[in-house]
């Protein structure tokens, strides 16, 4: 049995009522589990799930350990497995659409993001395929709708929709913002254990809900989930936030690899001085993952007020816009939650692809996976490849979709002709490189593909991007 985590269990003393004790688990005393309540009342008992009939809380400390087991039933781990399933888990997906004519935003760059390549489209489907389990799915968002959603009519009682100025009070494109407020997302229904989003993350297998929560002291809480660990101490923290903060201040935006580089370290910094890590001393932290995570709201409000008292407040809280000198939340929450908390780690694979490694990749070795344009400037073709591989990946609609008719009839929104962006020597480097990769579909389908979706829009000459 593992003993890294405390415990919580149930000894009920009437088996009339439905009245519970709980009692937590505080030492090991020659091999007995010591177990306390809230009143103090102490027992010993050799297993951690028991159920006591008809023993009161005076009765259960003078009882020797023989005469309390001639009373326990013994109970298998079904209490913790029945509050996990029972517990409700939302969705929380940030998004924007750029191309949206109706979208107005006060006095903010409204491009964060300069292209929709309809990944919600495609995230949603994933959640709705691989966590069945999931309750609700909200969409943050400035939009007053996803345009190929149905009306919200018909949605509502899955996916529910979240002015994100109502969260915020002002209009912003900073989206530490709202991560870290996401604890106010309880006032529109969320669930207390949410999964956040962004719309390029995706499910790529069927997870259960033990994947991301476990129960610790009778109470349903987040999972860790990274694929490693990261050694920190002050003094490499230190140099590292000096060298990149020269490089930060050359390009102020807050895409810039220089600018996120130099949050992290920042970040660092700040996890450092919140546990007094001197520079003698070094700790391990989970590593920064750019993929879906679980987190609890009372866990986000915790580290809200933190920044809120700090030095980053403006840069991370406040800021319309997303500047250089912000902490990261997905970091600092994980760290937080690691060294606080003291939580599971769990190991999930997970990977970020770049828009132009999309079709190449091997999807069936992860569970969480994005697909994201990282520092680099992407021709449309970029986009392109990626389109065709979430449409092969999850190309089941879900009920929640506006109707098309085929993979053919999508629209690419593409702000210029299909001949201006993909050139002809582009489709001989396609056939050149991508039949040295292991894809998913021929590559010999793929550059078919792409000549007959080629055919079909070469006569159309209106622009597709707003």
């Amino acid at each position: 049995m593992n003993l890294y985590h405390s415990e919580s269990i149930n000894i009920g003393f009437n088996r009339n009522t439905n009245e519970f004790n709980f009692w937590k688990f505080i030492e090991i005393n020659n091999s007995y589990y010591v177990i306390q309540n809230k009143k103090s009342c102490f027992i010993k008992i050799k297993q951690l799930n028991v159920f006591c009939h008809n023993i009161t809380l005076r009765e259960a400390t003078k009882f020797k350990i023989e005469q309390i087991f001639s009373e326990v039933q013994i109970k298998s781990n079904s209490t913790t497995e029945e509050l996990l399933k029972k517990e409700p888990i939302d969705v929380l997906i940030k998004y924007i659409d750029v191309r949206d004519p109706n979208l107005k935003r006060n006095g903010i760059f409204q491009k964060e993001k300069d292209y929709d390549n309809e990944e919600l489209r495609y995230s949603v489907r994933s959640i709705l395929k691989n966590l069945p389990w999931i309750r609700k799915i909200f969409i943050l968002m400035p939009n007053e709708k996803v345009r190929y959603f149905k009306d919200y009519t018909f949605i509502k009682d899955k996916i529910i929709y979240v002015k994100d100025i109502d969260l915020l009070g002002y209009d912003s494109s900073n989206c530490n913002a709202f991560l870290f407020r996401y604890w106010k997302m309880k006032k529109f229904g969320i669930s207390e254990n949410i999964i956040i989003m962004d719309d390029d993350y995706f499910i790529g297998k069927k997870m259960k809900k033990s994947d991301f929560f476990y129960v610790k002291d009778g109470e349903v809480v987040p999972n860790i989930i990274t694929y490693n660990f990261r050694r920190i101490d002050k003094q490499l923290t230190e140099e590292k936030c000096n060298y990149y903060l020269k490089k930060a201040k050359l390009n102020q935006k807050g895409q810039n690899s220089d600018v996120f580089i130099y949050s992290k370290y920042l970040t660092y910094d700040f996890i450092l001085n919140i546990f007094n890590i001197q520079n003698n001393k070094s700790i391990y932290i989970p590593k920064f993952t750019h993929n879906a995570i679980p987190i609890n709201l009372k866990d986000v409000k915790e580290i809200y007020d933190l920044t809120y008292f700090s030095k980053y407040r403006y840069n991370t809280l406040d800021c319309p816009y997303r500047i250089y000198g912000y902490i990261l939340f997905q970091l600092f929450y994980l760290s937080y939650s690691f060294i606080k908390f003291n939580r599971k780690i769990k190991n999930i694979s997970s990977k970020t692809i770049l828009l132009n490694d999309s079709i190449y990749a091997n999807y069936s070795k992860f569970q969480l996976f994005c697909i994201n344009k990282g520092d680099g400037n992407y021709s449309y073709l970029n986009y392109y490849k990626s389109k065709i591989t979430m449409e092969y990946l999850f190309p089941i609609q879900s009920p929640y979709e506006i109707r098309k008719d085929s993979f053919l009839n999508i629209s690419f929104n593409l702000s210029y002709s299909m001949d201006n962006i993909i050139k002809i020597n582009e489709i001989k480097l396609l056939s050149i490189h991508e039949k040295q990769k292991s894809l998913y579909l021929d590559n010999e389908i793929i550059i078919i593909i792409i000549i007959i979706i080629l055919m079909l829009f070469k006569n159309i000459n209106s622009s597709y991007f707003n």
